[in-house]
């Protein structure tokens, strides 16, 4: 029984080695003779979402604390890329057809294997009892069998490759950054709807003053209405950065295929590690990006496929490019620069009016200063924290802009 199967699917790989039959038609084949139930030990895939040696693979089953990890229902901005890799619905799919490809061709190589020592034993067997024919017959056969397997383990090796997995790569750069910049959105309004909250609370108690004001002659109307407009102006505030919260959260949770019932917590991004500029080399960085960039990638094989007189057109557009890419580096680095100073700038201010902050809070407890003196250094303190926070926002932006310029998605304008 197994002789008259493992004849059949060396029919099969006749018609393939003639290209008659598909790769996915052959596995097909073979799972209809169900020799995939022989018991045959397959190899363990690398991952089950393909090549993971460059930035991370997708989660199996023995990932299960960094699985934990990604859906306790907070949204960590470290997580990012692994929640679009393992979740995202493009990227699910791509890696999960690209998965099968791959199983199936783990599969074939491995059943072909199996017929080939199949016809192995069996030539032996014919040599040993004298059979010259059933021995030709079989070396043909196991030769067929041999040179398939290669071909599907080829296939395998090829299909785990950087190249042949860079298009997915880069999608999942892109939707990756694509991710970061909403997650930034939905921080910096967070932040903005909290600074208007609090503001909103001094103007209302400056408000009351200003009325109490008018009660005892220290006060005018005038001092009122400006104070209602701060009032009005902060709820204004709140609830505009609230309402963009809500549109830019449901983007984030489709990006990273979760429901925008409001199960998800957005954690707060941690504070930029500025330590990163110190790893950031513009010369060799510059020469990654320009061999990255997906841009210039197909310009230089449109300008190797070209006539001479084509290929010296395409040549010199391809300089251009990289002239343009070279000088978009510079100034992506530059802004890095620029926001890191922006950030330190903020960073003094911030803890001067924490030192200012508390000076009052003591004087106030004191009786040495007014309510509304304190509620001034009070304000100056809020505004001062959301200007370092949003400056340490701008750096960790600039950072990544950067780095993913590195990785190939700079656009060349």
């Amino acid at each position: 029984m197994a002789v008259r199967k493992r004849r059949e699917v060396f029919g099969a790989c006749q018609r393939v080695s003639r290209g008659n039959v598909s790769s996915a038609r052959l596995a097909g084949v073979m799972i209809l003779f169900g020799l995939l139930a022989w018991g045959t030990p397959l190899p363990a895939l690398a991952s089950s979402g393909g090549p993971g040696a460059v930035e991370g693979e997708t989660l199996n089953e023995e990932d299960g604390l960094q699985a934990e990890t990604l859906t306790d229902d907070v949204l960590e901005y470290g997580e990012l890329q692994a929640m679009i890799r393992n979740y995202n619905p493009t990227m699910e799919e791509a890696w999960s057809s690209y998965n099968r490809t791959l199983k199936e061709y783990a599969d074939a190589s491995e059943v072909l294997k199996f017929g080939q020592l199949g016809a192995y034993t069996d030539k032996k067997d014919a040599e040993n009892s004298g059979d010259a024919e059933q021995s030709a017959y079989y070396a043909s056969e196991e030769e067929i069998y041999r040179s398939a397997a290669s071909t599907y383990y080829s296939m395998y090796d090829n299909m785990q490759s950087a190249a042949s997995t860079s298009s997915m790569r880069q999608t999942e750069r892109r939707l990756t950054a694509a991710a970061q910049s909403l997650m930034i959105s939905y921080e910096t309004m967070r932040l903005e709807a909290d600074t208007a909250g609090k503001m909103q609370e001094l103007y209302e108690a400056e408000y009351n003053l200003a009325l109490a004001g008018v009660q005892a002659g220290t006060a005018t109307e005038a001092d009122v209405l400006k104070a209602r407009d701060n009032v009005l102006a902060a709820q204004s505030t709140l609830a505009s950065a609230r309402s963009a919260m809500e549109s830019v959260y449901d983007s984030l949770c489709l990006m990273v295929g979760r429901e925008t019932d409001g199960s998800l917590t957005v954690a707060s991004i941690p504070e930029a590690d500025a330590g990163r500029i110190a790893s950031m080399s513009l010369e060799a960085d510059t020469r990654k990006a320009i061999g990255n960039n997906a841009t210039l990638i197909n310009e230089r094989h449109a300008s190797a496929e070209s006539s001479t007189s084509g290929s010296e057109n395409k040549k010199r557009a391809t300089a251009e490019s990289e002239e343009k890419l070279t000088i978009k580096m510079k100034g992506l680095y530059q802004d890095v620069l620029q926001k890191k100073e922006e950030r330190d700038t903020a960073k003094t201010a911030y803890e001067n009016a924490g030192l200012k902050k508390q000076a009052a809070d003591a004087k106030y407890r004191a009786g040495l200063i007014s309510q509304s003196e304190y509620l001034s250094a009070e304000m100056e303190y809020i505004q001062q924290t959301a200007g370092y926070k949003a400056a340490d926002l701008a750096l960790q932006q600039a950072m990544d802009t950067y780095d993913w310029a590195v990785l190939g998605l700079a656009e060349i304008g």
